[in-house]
């Protein structure tokens, strides 16, 4: 159990979910902008499918967590998943980016409907197993947050390089065809997840084997056995508000750059100049959180980006270089707290094993996948709301009222949300030594 985990594993581990956060980031960022200016319906329908999506995922999420904990397999227990499950939901991410020949309102909804929640069930069985994998690569706590720092690292890269390629690669396999270049990317960004998810299952190895058990856990009692944890809570609330600042960060820098700053292309810049400062944030946790400890330097980086996005709110649109200052600001800590909230979810899994009695690492983890769904649905469903009071009309010059509201879903949102996901990490004790009494528990008991 205590292996040390070499350089290539770790990097193996690491490459997995750089395709999948490109598509992320396009389903996150982009797709609220697609339904309403390219597919063609309502931000309020749009923000109800989203909502509707979210609902079925708090069913579907923690069962794709049971299904995993259940498989046995050559391969091991998380590991097939990344070699099928992406191959799968290549067709509904194209689909879901592809304007039918609808002409009725309601053909071209059920359509999105099958497509988007087709994409989000597939995509919940890629990354569940792919996060659970970190727990049974390695029981030793130091190497695992190592370890974990690899994905989350690599995964920001891969969101911050869609962000500033998806719209000229819209651009590029558009030529003045928006719909087709949305699904050309879509089936690049796809084909890229497939790619590295294969190079993870070929990279790592399972170490933890768990015999198979003769009881079969109830879903009840999983579901049961997450309520009990209260650290996985307290995370899961403050992950929750930290990703409804980060999500409507993203998503309605689109909108600020076509109506507020009349130029799309700006998009691509303010995204371009944030990815070294959202890199220099990542790198600054793992010598802070030694010298300050991990609960602390969460709340470093989420005060980080609050503050950001204050500064960035009373600037306004008017003066382009305070603006990126300040977002330049944020952007240091937003994606920060992400490598953290990781670890600390690792860490409940200890936790649950010694104070509950269960395991269950697929379970837990399909927490932090329904928290990312959840938050992007949510902001979607905060947006539509705020573009539909504040008249929002796509495609046309916008009114100072609508242009303050897409400010307000830029910056100010962010930073209340990005506040908030300060206080539940008052009540969080699960620091590093707590976790090593509770690694130490464990062991005296076997």
């Amino acid at each position: 159990m205590s292996e040390i985990i070499s350089f290539k594993e770790k990097l193996s581990f690491g490459i997995g979910p750089f395709g999948q956060n490109c598509i992320y980031t396009l389903m996150a960022n982009f797709l609220l902008f697609y339904y309403t200016d390219i597919f063609g319906i309502t931000a309020a329908s749009a923000g109800l499918l989203l909502t509707v999506a979210r609902v079925w995922d708090a069913v579907n999420d923690p069962m794709m967590g049971i299904i995993a904990d259940r498989t046995h397999s050559r391969w091991g227990k998380f590991r097939p998943y990344l070699l099928f499950t992406p191959i799968l939901f290549l067709p509904f991410a194209v689909l879901t980016f592809t304007v039918p020949s609808f002409t009725r309102y309601s053909s071209k909804l059920i359509w999105a409907y099958i497509t988007y929640i087709g994409f989000g069930m597939l995509y919940t069985a890629s990354d569940v197993p792919f996060w659970s994998l970190s727990s049974v690569i390695t029981t030793d706590s130091t190497q695992r947050n190592n370890l974990i720092a690899y994905p989350r690292f690599i995964a920001t890269i891969g969101t911050a390089i869609a962000l500033v390629t998806t719209q000229p690669l819209i651009n590029r396999f558009g030529q003045g065809n928006q719909a087709k270049g949305f699904q050309m990317t879509a089936l690049i960004y796809s084909l890229l997840t497939i790619f590295c998810f294969w190079i993870c299952f070929f990279g790592v190895k399972e170490r933890v084997i768990e015999p198979k058990s003769k009881n079969k856990t109830l879903f009840s009692d999983s579901l049961k056995a997450l309520y009990k944890n209260k650290p996985l809570i307290l995370v899961f609330i403050s992950g929750c508000f930290l990703g409804i600042a980060t999500t409507s960060k993203l998503s309605s820098l689109v909108y600020l750059a076509k109506y507020n700053l009349y130029d799309e292309g700006i998009f691509t810049l303010i995204a371009g100049i944030n990815i070294p400062f959202i890199l220099l944030g990542i790198l600054l946790v793992p010598p802070i959180s030694k010298r300050i400890g991990k609960i602390k330097t969460y709340v470093l980086f989420n005060a980080i980006f609050a503050i950001g996005s204050f500064l960035f709110y009373f600037t306004g649109w008017s003066n382009l270089t305070i603006l990126l200052v300040f977002n330049c600001i944020s952007s240091i800590g937003m994606s920060a707290p992400l490598v953290i909230q990781t670890s600390m979810i690792a860490d409940t899994i200890e936790y649950s094993q010694l104070n509950i009695g269960t395991r269950n690492e697929g379970i837990i983890f399909s927490t932090q996948t329904f928290m990312a769904k959840i938050t992007s649905a949510l902001s979607g469903l905060l947006i539509a709301a705020m573009l539909t009071a504040f008249h929002y009309i796509p495609n046309e010059i916008q009114t100072l009222q609508t242009q303050k509201g897409i400010l307000s879903m830029t910056a100010l949102i962010p930073a209340i949300a990005a506040a908030l996901a300060i206080v539940p990490m008052h009540h969080y004790k699960l620091d590093e030594k707590e976790h090593a009494r509770i690694v130490e528990a464990i062991k005296a008991k076997q």
